[in-house]
């Protein structure tokens, strides 16, 4: 259905021209294509290829010797061409908008998330149409997607799915400690890489008066924080206080309830109790409030900080840039016990979900089809090792037997790694990079991250209450005495206050709203 413009036609030929100008100025147009196969592998016969116009959201805007060689085994194997339009990562919301606004669209688009205004005004407007029919028969969309992110494209709550999801592993992160420093300080690591909270509180101690790295001064801490969307500090270590977001409830009114606002459960308290003594302890980097998570990552690699929250699948890059300022210095991942002596956490990476972006088919492509058939290629077993990895001589060699990385090492091959992926799939971390003792190291530690996660049942839903006035004033509200909380300008008794007030200020209908949805989603 064509989009029903209601700007003036001054308005839309001004954004048509934006787009014309941006469109030339870093788009990394698709590689030479030709008809050679069908999805399943049978000769296509003499039909042109069809093409896909693809508007996507990388950090780099061109492609690799890796990437394009790729998606030319891409294009053969669904008779497609692809043509790429990445307009620049700093700049893609507004492009977005732009392009939505113009009536002309790609085939296909890269949302961020089910959230954005832009993706929920383009549904509503029928400019992104249902998936359901396309799907059907794609084996490894299905085989590797989590039914969360099915379920999470499913925004009018009935049984359409707008969209196809690019997968991120869902998992429970948990905190890269400084093995080296651990040793200094006389700390053993367990071998199932679990401690309790009193040894994290412990440790964070230790690392920032205990000298770990023997340096003879002062100038080290145990936690480096960063603020989180809201540039505000959150709670440390969330799972070892049960705080995995939307869960059945222990009791009380509702059937649903998020740790955060529960007021039968004190466990969000805790955590902030717990986080607040680390701080004003001074266990915590004193940048921390200021720190985006660029800066949170910089000031541990360079020594400054002991401990740090991330993936254990970047372990790789993370020791490469830390032994460039510390050639000594060594890694280890653990996981923080709960009170029950249990590791669990919820998915903080993208969403409970695994929804990591996904892809958006509008109403004019010509052949929503294929557009499915190749995403699904994407991940099929035949595409699947090099999708990971790629290609030898181009992204890795082979050395007795075994991939190495090339030299110089091969520049990252992003259309050709975040365009799709798979579910609980750990092989695809498992870089050329790492040497047989790292990849031993770390399976362990993703394994774990997969086997301890704890999905929250609202599949990233934002209730209508959120965007009340009287809500999105308190939540400001919310967000400053939280932080005021953690570092110390406030005591632990203000959050009574402080969710009394954020239920009287539309809480009590966000609840409500939040239950009324999992309860929806769960008969379906």
């Amino acid at each position: 259905m064509q989009w029903r413009k209601k700007s003036s036609l001054a308005a839309l030929l001004t954004a048509m021209s934006v787009i014309a100008a941006c469109s030339g100025n870093g788009a990394a147009p698709a590689n030479s294509s030709g008809p050679s196969g069908a999805p399943s592998g049978k000769a296509a016969g003499n039909e042109a290829p069809v093409e896909i116009k693809i508007m996507a959201n990388y950090t780099k805007p061109n492609q690799t010797e890796s990437d394009k060689k790729f998606i030319e085994e891409i294009e053969k194997l669904n008779n497609v061409k692809l043509v790429f339009e990445v307009p620049p990562a700093t700049g893609y919301s507004e492009r977005l908008q732009l392009m939505l606004a113009s009536g002309t669209y790609p085939d296909v688009v890269m949302f961020p998330g089910t959230s954005n205004q832009s993706f929920q005004n383009a549904v509503r407007d029928g400019i992104i149409i249902p998936v359901n029919e396309y799907i059907k028969n794609s084996e490894n969309l299905q085989k590797y997607t989590y039914q969360a992110s099915w379920d999470q494209l499913k925004i009018n709550q009935d049984d359409k799915i707008y969209g196809i999801p690019r997968t991120s592993v869902v998992r429970n992160d948990a905190h890269f400690f400084r093995k080296d420093w651990l040793d200094h300080i006389g700390f053993k690591v367990p071998d199932n890489f679990e401690i309790t909270l009193d040894e994290f509180a412990q440790i964070l101690e230790k690392f920032t008066t205990g000298d770990p790295d023997g340096n003879g001064k002062n100038d080290t801490y145990g936690y480096g924080g960063a603020y989180n969307g809201n540039k505000v500090l959150d709670p440390i270590v969330p799972g070892a206080f049960n705080l995995t977001g939307w869960q059945t409830s222990a009791g009380g009114e509702y059937d649903y309830m998020n740790p955060i606002y529960d007021r039968n459960s004190n466990n969000f308290k805790k955590a902030l109790e717990f986080s607040a003594k680390m701080y004003t302890s001074g266990y915590f980097d004193p940048d921390s409030a200021t720190n985006d998570y660029n800066k949170q990552r910089e000031r541990f690699v360079k020594g400054l900080t002991g401990v740090f929250p991330g993936f254990s699948g970047h372990y790789d890059r993370l020791i490469n840039d830390l032994k460039k300022t510390t050639s000594a210095a060594e890694l280890t991942y653990l996981f923080v016990k709960n009170e029950q002596g249990e590791v669990k956490g919820g998915s903080l990476e993208a969403s409970s979900t695994g929804l990591w972006g996904f892809w958006g088919i509008t109403s004019t492509a010509k052949n929503p089809q294929k557009i499915v058939d190749v995403l699904n290629s994407w991940i099929s077993d035949e595409m699947w090792g090099k999708t990971a990895a790629g290609y030898e001589g181009l992204d890795y060699i082979v050395a007795n037997g075994k991939k190495a990385p090339t030299d110089p090492p091969a520049v990252e091959a992003e259309f050709r790694k975040s365009t799709m992926r798979r579910a609980n799939d750990i092989s695809f971390f498992l870089t050329v990079s790492l040497t047989d003792e790292q990849r031993n190291k770390i399976v362990p530690w993703l394994e774990k991250s997969i086997k301890t996660v704890v999905p929250a049942k609202d599949n990233a839903f934002i209730p209508a209450a959120a965007k009340k006035p009287d809500y999105m004033d308190y939540t400001k509200t919310w967000q400053q005495t939280i932080l005021q909380i953690i570092m110390g300008d406030k005591p632990i008794s203000e959050f009574d206050k402080l969710l009394d007030g954020w239920y009287k200020n539309g809480g009590n209908d966000y609840v409500k709203q939040m239950n009324e949805y999992i309860v929806k989603m769960k008969s379906k």
